[in-house]
C-alpha cells in the first residue's frame, strides 16, 4: 500500500521512516523533539543510530531488506546524542511511500515524552483532522460509483479497508479515549480503542449524551450546549470549557473530557464549517491522586507546625474530641429507630470544625462523609444506614488514632496526657505564696490558686479561629482583616467552658461564608474591600455572668429568606417579628443553604453552639441589621470553681 507519510504528522508518538540504508527520510514532531533536533537536520542523511545510542541491539535494523512483516515491539533504555534519555519501546515494519519506494517505519512508544507532547498535540488537533475527513469523503464517494466500475470500486474499497486498519491501529496505539460527534449527537464510527477503559465502552453509532452517562435532567441542557457550539453563536474555546469536564468512571478512575472542532476544509479568507466535534478522553488519575498527595503532604506539615506552634491547644482538642468520640459511640449503641439525629450531628460537625482548625484533613473528611450518611438516615432511616454510619465512625476514630500518634512523636507523651497540665514557673507560684500568706478566708486562698494557676485568658481558646475565618475566605476569594479581641485576658477555668468554646468554630464559619461578601460585592455596597470580625469578652451582673460577643461587618441576615425557608417547612411565622425570625438559625437542622458544602448547609453549626450554651444554663441570640452586618450574643454563668460534673456545679451555682 502507499502512503502518504503526512499521514503521522498527527500521532502523539515518534514516527521515523528509514531507506534501506537506514538514513531517515522522514520523522514526525514528536520524533524531533525526543532527538532535541530539527526535523530538517535528521531528514539530511543521519542515520537511525546517529540519533540514539541503544542499551540492546535493535533487531532487524542491520538487515531492513529481510524485514517483511512487523517486528515485536522490543523496551531498551536511549540516550541521544543532545543529552536527552530514557525508555521506549520500538518495532520496524516496510511500507511503500507515495512514490512506491519500499521504506521501513519505526515506531517509538515513549513515556516519558507523553506529557510534554500532550498538550502540543492538542493544540495541533484542530489542524491536523483532515485525515478523518478524507476517510469519511472517501468512503461516500465510493458508494456514488457506478455499478459498472467494480473492479474500480472493489480496488478502492481494498484501499480504503488497508487504510482503515492503518487508521485504526495508528488510534489504537494512543492512551487516549478519542471519537466524534455530529450536530445530531451521533458519534461517528473513527473511535480509539482506550475509549474501552476511558469511557468503558465502544461509542460508535451512539448518542453522546448517553456515552458521557448524563443524568436525564442534564440531558437537555447539554444538547443546548451541542447545538450552540455547531451554530457557533460564540467562539468555539469561549464554549468548550462548558461542556462535561468529566466521565463519571464506574472503578473512579478520574477521566477528563477536552473538546475540539472538527471542520470541513476551509475556503478562502474564512474557515472552514464545523461538521463534528472531537472528543478526547484522558485518564488522569495518576496526576490527580499525586495533586491529593501534594494536598495532604501540604496538610501534614500544617499539621506539624500547629502541634509545635499550639500545644496547648492541641491539648486541649485532644481531650475534647476523646469526650466527643466517646458521646458519638453512645449515640450510635442505640437502636437505630431510636437514634437521636441532631445529638449525633452536633457531635460530628463539632469533631470536624476541630478537625478542619488543626488540619486534621482525613479525620475532617470522614466526619463529612459521615455526616452525609446521616442525612441520608435521617431522610429514609434503615438498619443497614445506621450500619455504615456505625462503619463510617470508625473511620474517623482511626483518623484520630492516627493523629494521637503522630502529635505523640513530635510532642511527646506527656502532651497527649488525660488532663491538662499546668506549667508554673518558679517566681509565679513564689508570688501566690505571698497573696495566700496575706489572706485569711480559705475561699479566698482558693480564688487565689485557681486565679493564678488554674485559669487561662479566654482568648487563647479563640486566637486560632483567626485561621479558620482567614482559611474559609482564602477558600472563597474573599479578603478578611485579622480577626480582633477586646478584652482577652479575662481568666476562665478551661474545664467548665471548653467544650462551649470548641463550638464556637462554627460562628467564625459561618461569619465568612454567610456574612463577609466578596469584594466587589462590597465595594458596591461603599464598604472596605475586606471585611471585619471583632470578639468582645465581657462580665455582666457583678461578675456573675459572661458575654461573649461576635461582630461581622458582612450582608446581616435576611428574616425574609428565613421565612421562605421555614414556609418550606410548613412552619408559621407571620406572628414573628423580625428579630424572633432570624432567631430560627438556631433550629436543629436550619440552613439558609440550598446545597451541602464543606464550609456549611447542615443546619448543625448554630445549633451546637446553642445546645452547649444551654448545657451551662446560658443562652444565646442573633441581632442582624440587613446589608450591615450580624452580632452573636452567648451569655452564660462565670464559674470560678471546679465541680466534678457540670451540670451539678450548676446546680449548685
Amino acid at each position: 500500500m502507499k502512503i502518504q507519510y503526512s499521514l503521522f504528522d498527527t500521532l502523539l508518538e515518534p514516527v521515523f521512516v528509514l531507506n534501506a540504508e537506514q538514513k531517515v527520510v522522514y520523522c514526525n514532531e514528536p520524533a524531533a523533539i525526543i532527538c532535541g533536533l530539527s526535523i530538517r537536520k535528521i531528514t539530511r542523511g543521519m542515520k537511525f543510530l546517529e540519533l540514539f545510542e541503544l542499551s540492546e541491539p535493535l533487531e532487524g535494523l542491520n538487515q531492513l531488506l529481510h524485514i517483511s512483516d512487523p517486528t515485536p515491539y522490543k523496551e531498551v533504555n536511549f540516550k541521544t546524542s543532545q543529552g536527552g534519555e530514557g525508555k521506549v519501546q520500538i518495532t520496524l515494519q516496510p511500507i511503500f511511500d507515495s512514490m512506491g519506494d519500499k521504506n521501513w517505519i519505526v515506531f517509538v512508544r515513549d513515556v516519558t515524552l507523553e506529557e510534554r507532547l500532550q498538550k502540543k498535540y492538542r493544540a495541533e488537533l484542530e489542524q491536523k483532522e483532515d485525515v478523518i475527513k478524507d476517510l469519511e469523503d472517501a468512503k461516500s464517494q465510493l458508494e456514488n460509483y457506478s455499478k459498472n466500475l467494480e473492479k474500480m470500486v472493489a480496488d478502492r474499497t481494498a484501499e480504503i479497508q488497508r487504510m482503515n486498519q492503518m487508521m485504526t491501529a495508528l488510534l489504537d496505539s494512543l492512551h487516549q479515549g478519542f471519537f466524534i460527534f455530529n450536530a445530531e449527537g451521533k458519534v461517528l464510527e473513527v473511535s480509539s480503542k482506550a475509549c474501552e477503559s476511558t469511557i468503558e465502552c465502544r461509542p460508535q453509532g451512539q448518542n453522546i449524551w448517553d456515552v458521557l452517562k448524563l443524568p436525564e435532567k442534564k440531558v437537555e441542557g447539554f444538547q443546548k450546549w451541542m447545538q450552540t457550539m455547531f451554530m457557533e453563536m460564540l467562539p468555539f474555546e469561549d464554549l468548550a470549557p462548558l461542556g462535561p469536564p468529566t466521565y463519571p468512571h464506574s472503578q473512579d478512575r478520574n477521566i477528563s473530557l477536552e473538546y475540539f472542532p472538527l471542520r470541513s476544509a476551509p475556503g478562502t479568507g474564512s474557515e472552514g464549517a464545523m461538521e463534528g466535534i472531537v472528543v478526547v478522553a484522558s485518564d488522569i488519575t495518576s496526576l490527580v491522586e499525586a495533586q491529593k498527595q501534594a494536598e495532604r503532604d501540604r496538610e501534614y506539615a500544617k499539621l506539624i507546625i500547629n502541634l509545635v506552634q499550639n500545644k496547648k491547644e492541641i491539648g486541649r482538642f485532644i481531650r475534647e474530641s476523646q469526650a466527643l468520640l466517646a458521646d458519638l459511640q453512645i449515640g450510635l449503641q442505640s437502636s437505630w429507630e431510636h437514634a437521636d439525629s441532631e445529638f449525633l450531628f452536633r457531635q460530628l460537625h463539632t469533631l470536624k470544625g476541630g478537625a478542619a482548625l488543626f488540619s486534621i484533613q482525613d479525620m475532617a473528611e470522614h466526619c463529612h462523609s459521615a455526616e452525609t450518611m446521616l442525612a441520608e438516615f435521617k431522610e429514609v432511616a434503615s438498619a443497614e444506614k445506621f450500619n455504615a454510619l456505625k462503619e463510617q465512625s470508625l473511620h474517623i476514630a482511626s483518623s484520630f488514632a492516627g493523629f494521637i500518634q503522630k502529635s505523640e512523636e513530635v510532642l511527646g507523651s506527656s502532651a497527649m496526657a488525660s488532663e491538662r497540665q499546668l506549667e508554673i514557673p518558679v517566681s509565679k507560684f513564689q508570688s501566690a505564696l505571698t497573696k495566700i500568706e496575706a489572706k485569711v478566708h480559705n475561699n479566698e486562698v482558693t480564688q487565689i490558686l485557681l486565679s493564678e494557676f488554674a485559669m487561662e485568658s479566654v482568648g487563647s481558646f479563640f486566637s486560632s479561629y483567626n485561621e479558620v475565618a482567614q482559611r474559609v475566605a482564602s477558600s472563597q476569594e474573599k479578603q478578611l482583616n485579622p480577626v480582633e479581641f477586646t478584652n482577652a485576658d479575662l481568666k476562665v477555668l478551661p474545664e467548665v467552658y471548653s467544650s462551649l468554646f470548641a463550638t464556637f468554630v462554627h460562628s467564625f464559619r459561618n461569619s465568612v461564608d454567610h456574612g463577609i461578601e466578596s469584594p466587589f460585592e462590597r465595594e458596591e455596597k461603599g464598604k472596605p474591600s475586606a471585611g471585619t470580625i471583632k470578639v468582645h469578652f465581657s462580665l455582666l451582673e457583678n461578675n456573675s455572668r459572661l458575654l461573649i460577643r461576635i461582630d461581622d461587618d458582612g450582608q446581616g441576615v435576611n428574616p425574609a429568606k428565613i421565612r421562605e425557608k421555614l414556609a418550606k417547612k410548613n412552619i408559621d411565622t407571620s406572628k414573628e417579628s423580625d428579630h424572633e425570625v432570624i432567631q430560627h438559625i438556631f433550629d436543629s437542622q436550619f440552613s439558609t443553604r440550598d446545597q451541602v458544602t464543606e464550609t456549611s448547609g447542615r443546619g448543625v453549626g448554630m445549633d451546637a453552639i446553642k445546645y452547649a450554651a444551654e448545657e451551662l444554663n446560658g443562652r444565646c441570640w442573633v441581632e442582624s441589621t440587613y446589608e450591615k452586618g450580624t452580632s452573636l450574643f452567648v451569655e452564660v454563668p462565670y464559674i470560678t470553681n471546679f465541680y466534678t460534673e457540670k451540670k451539678k456545679s450548676l446546680k449548685a451555682a
